[in-house]
């Protein structure tokens, strides 16, 4: 097993979950035992207080009896281990009762030699050897009151006997301090659990989404997927059994593509052989009146020659160029029936400028036609000869200038530059055309593509192959209503493709 496969159950989703689910369990633990503590030290402190208070009070109870001073004169003294009674101290009052149920002693000077019942009716109601609770009308506080008696001894006057005495001990205690303690840990324990669960939440909401994000991807990705969109990948990412799923998907994306890409090659193949087998048949079955047009010609510059030596040139000058034309269209069609071999060139040295004229006067007629100006550049220095098949770069020519001026049905302007260096020669075709979508710009050097409403789509084509043949290439920039500009790269001396 390699070394990285050893941590693959670590970056499950289930081994994430389990350790997700452990942090917050030991988390809000770790919160919940630092509260108890700190609560649990508040309480302690408090109840400190209170058994400090009580031992105080019960100690000052036996001073009063023993050095036979009120209990009013020796509490809230200044000294630190005094006494403190109030309506806000821990200890809020101590009674001395005797047997006859008066108040012996107290902390309040007002009670003394009271019947203890009419005293009581205003206090807690008091039971033997318990801690009761109960409220106190008077500060709506709760009380609590400890409850003892205590045995004297004294001689008697009279006698000289000893004479013992029962006293009761009363000791109200305010649980008012330990009710603000519980309030108070009541509400530092909410606010501690409310942030608590707000951070819960939050790591709940940011661990979800760190789960989820990977799968509304792919469910995105999914919904692409339906529309018939494959140009795209998902992200890999999440845990192992998100990232395997992500990983097939987009190669699943790859085979869709693959398969579409097949398709569509399979669909231009039988595309292109069924325009190719439609076309074959009608070149053969052009070739028939272009040797018919070619006779007459013949016919008509040997019978109806003007007899005139200044018209007679120019007439035989006008069947010469048709007789060539119609020469050079059946060699498109040789050409067209055997596209898919290489041709066999005929080189010698031509001159590119001229056969880029003897092209514009062809298509001078559709130009003015339409308004499209075609000029010549001149700002170039160098011969613009080269080695090359004239006939077949007169038709890669043709073919460019042709397209530039139906790319400008209302007009525009065609320049064609020529740029020679040493080894080549680089000819531009610039029109200021309709241009050519990107969609199309991948597609038209394709057979038997074609935008137009006539053609079928092998100008372009064959125009490439033609330039391919002779060691060259061409390149085509263009965008939607900015024009179109092609560049034929031909070199002086050719390496041919045959």
């Amino acid at each position: 097993m390699k070394r990285s496969d050893s941590f693959k159950p670590l970056s499950s989703f289930r081994a994430q979950m389990v350790a997700f689910i452990t942090g917050m369990l030991a988390l809000t633990m770790l919160v919940i035992s630092l509260l108890n503590q700190q609560l649990e030290g508040r309480t302690t402190r408090q109840v400190d207080e209170y058994i400090r208070a009580i031992a105080l009070a019960t100690d000052l109870v036996y001073r009063s009896l023993s050095e036979g001073k009120y209990l009013y004169d020796l509490v809230n003294q200044p000294d630190q281990d005094s006494l403190t009674v109030n309506s806000e101290s821990i200890i809020r009052h101590i009674l001395v009762v005797d047997a006859e149920e008066k108040v012996f002693d107290s902390t309040d000077e007002r009670d003394i030699r009271q019947p203890f019942k009419q005293i009581a009716e205003d206090a807690p109601r008091f039971s033997q050897g318990e801690l009761k609770g109960g409220v106190d009308e008077i500060g709506n506080n709760q009380s609590r009151t400890l409850y003892f008696s205590i045995t004297t001894s004294a001689k008697d006057p009279a006698t000289g006997e000893d004479v013992s005495t029962k006293r009761n001990i009363y000791i109200i205690i305010s649980m008012n301090r330990l009710q603000q303690v519980k309030a108070a840990g009541e509400r530092t324990r909410l606010i501690v659990f409310v942030l608590l669960g707000g951070v819960l939440i939050v790591a709940i909401a940011v661990f979800s989404k760190r789960f989820t994000r990977p799968i509304t991807d792919l469910s995105q990705a999914a919904r692409k997927v339906t529309k018939g969109e494959l140009d795209f990948n998902v992200p890999v990412s999440g845990p192992v059994e998100i990232s395997a799923l992500s990983k097939t998907f987009n190669e699943m994306l790859v085979g869709l593509r693959s398969k579409r890409d097949l398709e569509e090659q399979l669909q231009r193949a039988e595309r292109s052989a069924v325009v190719g087998r439609l076309a074959s048949g009608i070149a053969h079955e052009i070739r028939n009146p272009l040797n018919f047009i070619n006779l007459s010609i013949d016919h008509l510059r040997e019978a109806f020659a003007p007899k005139d030596e200044s018209l007679r040139a120019p007439y035989t000058h006008i069947l010469t160029t048709i007789k060539d034309e119609l020469a050079r269209l059946n060699r498109l069609v040789s050409d067209f029936l055997s596209y898919g071999r290489p041709a066999k060139l005929k080189l010698r040295e031509i001159d590119a400028r001229s056969l880029i004229e003897e092209v514009r006067d062809l298509v001078n007629t559709q130009a003015e036609q339409q308004g499209v100006k075609v000029g010549i550049g001149q700002n170039y220095n160098g011969s613009t000869k080269l080695r090359a098949d004239a006939e077949q770069i007169k038709t890669c020519f043709s073919n460019l200038m042709i397209n530039a001026i139906q790319a400008m049905p209302d007009g525009g302007s065609l320049n064609v530059s020529l740029r020679p260096n040493n080894s080549r020669l680089e000819i531009e075709f610039a029109d200021t055309g309709v241009g050519i979508t990107p969609e199309a710009l991948e597609q038209i050097f394709e057979p038997y593509y074609s935008t137009k409403d006539t053609g079928i789509g092998l100008g372009l084509p064959l125009t490439k192959k033609i330039v391919e043949e002779h060691g060259g290439q061409i390149e085509v920039e263009s965008a939607p209503g900015k024009g179109t500009t092609f560049k034929v790269i031909l070199l002086r001396e050719p390496k041919t493709l045959n």
